[in-house]
């Protein structure tokens, strides 16, 4: 650990009461913490955003040109459904930076079945010039037999884990996460200080401790502390300590925010829950995070399986009833649709005579019809009898 790293663990233990977590760093109260696609999801905010996006795609309806396809993702082989398939393929590569899915195609060429490949089973060879994936339980396969879903920045065809990039800031956050266990566990705040009225030798000073550990802590926390001997007890913690601590708990909920692209209120409680913020975090949600990963599988499955599919994220967006039926009254009104194009918005049946424009009084000024079917430009002023 060199010269920067120490002072950076001694601020550390000094704000958090914990050193950082790093590589190598090793003790009995804080075994080593390091972020990895393995373990990343527990830690909460990364479980959150990772079964969100991978939830909202496998649900997101879709369209495909080819009916026998359209199928294929309904039902892709006998273990899964079209739902859990593209949800675990999504969730992984979140995590890993990649996956990959075998496309088990009959004699004729037809594609049989699609098989989520293990990861860590499967390997990229560029050196023919041409790729091809070298997999564990099937041997080499061609390029076209592999749908290859890639996250973040490409380097040699191969995508770059997201917690692998963010190891360190994750890192810091599960850290986080582990010095508020480690207090609960204790029963408290442990930066405590016994003051003792005379000198203590070693043995002594030892022996108070262990009592404390022994009768305060774990299962015993919150019992009833009795002092002798006109001892006393200091708490060495302050409240900008703990205020800090929770700062930087919300600061590490942002980071994985921008790491993924979903946004803060969908992770915590720290967003503002007002609705003209949830309808605009909506729309950043599918515009930020959601509509690239569509994109991705779109053009993987385009590539791969030469087949176009659409998807339709109306439900995303999709305002309250509402706001719906006072957009759609404004646009009957005001002519822009008719009743039974607003009727079929809401699925409703058609209704005798909905299919002609209304113009209201106020809005038949210089020729038309209003809605009671007089023509304005023939209508002159009356005058006074």
């Amino acid at each position: 650990m060199n010269r920067i790293s120490k002072v950076t663990n001694s601020i550390r233990t000094w704000f958090y009461g914990i050193p950082a977590m790093v590589p190598g760093y090793y003790s009995e109260q804080s075994p080593t913490i390091y972020a990895s696609a393995a373990n990343a999801l527990q830690y909460t905010p990364v479980y959150r955003a990772v079964n969100l996006i991978a939830n909202d795609l496998a649900r997101t309806p879709r369209e495909f040109d080819d009916a026998n396809i359209e199928q294929l993702f309904t039902r892709p082989n006998q273990f899964q459904s079209g739902y859990d398939f593209l949800r675990a393929v999504t969730a992984e590569t979140l995590l890993y930076g990649n996956s990959f899915v075998l496309i088990n195609r009959r004699k004729g060429g037809g594609v049989y079945e699609l098989v989520h490949l293990v990861q860590g089973t499967v390997s990229l060879d560029t050196t023919t010039g041409y790729p091809r994936y070298q997999s564990k339980d099937y041997g080499i396969l061609s390029a076209d037999s592999v749908i290859h879903l890639k996250a973040g920045i490409v380097k040699e065809f191969l995508g770059t884990s997201p917690i692998g990039i963010s190891a360190r800031a994750i890192t810091i956050a599960m850290s986080q996460e582990a010095a508020v266990s480690s207090t609960i566990e204790s029963g408290g705040n442990p930066r405590l200080a016994f003051i003792h009225p005379n000198t203590l030798n070693e043995a002594a000073r030892q022996a108070i401790s262990n009592q404390y550990l022994k009768n305060h802590t774990g299962k015993n926390s919150g019992r009833p502390v009795v002092l002798a001997e006109n001892m006393r007890i200091e708490q060495l913690s302050s409240a900008n300590e703990d205020a800090g601590l929770e700062a930087a708990r919300k600061y590490s909920i942002t980071d994985v925010s921008r790491i993924y692209g979903v946004p803060v209120c969908y992770l915590s409680e720290t967003g503002s829950s007002v609705y003209g913020s949830l309808e605009w975090s909506s729309r950043a949600y599918l515009d930020n995070c959601l509509s690239h990963w569509l994109e991705t599988w779109k053009a993987e499955i385009f590539l791969k399986l030469n087949t176009v599919v659409s998807f339709d994220t109306d439900f995303i967006t999709r305002p309250t009833l509402v706001e719906t039926f006072a957009a759609l009254r404004t646009g009957v009104e005001a002519g822009i649709i008719t009743p039974n194009e607003a009727r079929a918005a809401l699925d409703y049946a058609p209704i005798e005579g909905g299919d002609k424009r209304v113009v209201a009084l106020n809005m038949g000024t210089g020729g038309g019809q209003t809605n009671i079917g007089t023509d304005t430009s023939k209508q002159q002023d009356t005058p006074n009898q």
